[in-house]
């Protein structure tokens, strides 16, 4: 999903696996990277919750000084217990192939 990174002499990457790939993706990283007091940190393992690019569209309408929402419904906020029908801008994940 995610543009190949360039290199950085200050970042080691020891290893990269997609623990999960679906919709969206899950990359974990073992690396190690420069500290700002010199040396190195020990390895780190991180996970990266890869979703592609995106764009998004915020409408505005002059003559009423608005703007144009929609409402959409968020698995996030239904699982944290909040009200999961959210006003967001229009959004999306640009496909492969597809330009923002």
């Amino acid at each position: 999903m995610a543009d190949q990174q360039k290199p950085d002499a200050r970042v080691e990457l020891q290893e990269k696996t997609t623990p999960y790939q679906g919709f969206f993706q899950v990359d974990r990283y073992q690396l190690k990277h420069q500290k700002h007091e010199g040396g190195w940190t020990p390895v780190l393992v991180r996970e990266l919750f890869e979703r592609g690019h995106t764009v998004a569209v915020l409408p505005y309408d002059p003559e009423r000084d608005s703007v144009v929402l929609v409402e959409q419904f968020r698995i996030g906020a239904y699982v944290a217990g909040v009200e999961p029908w959210l006003s967001e801008a229009i959004a999306g994940i640009i496909d492969v192939g597809e330009k923002a």
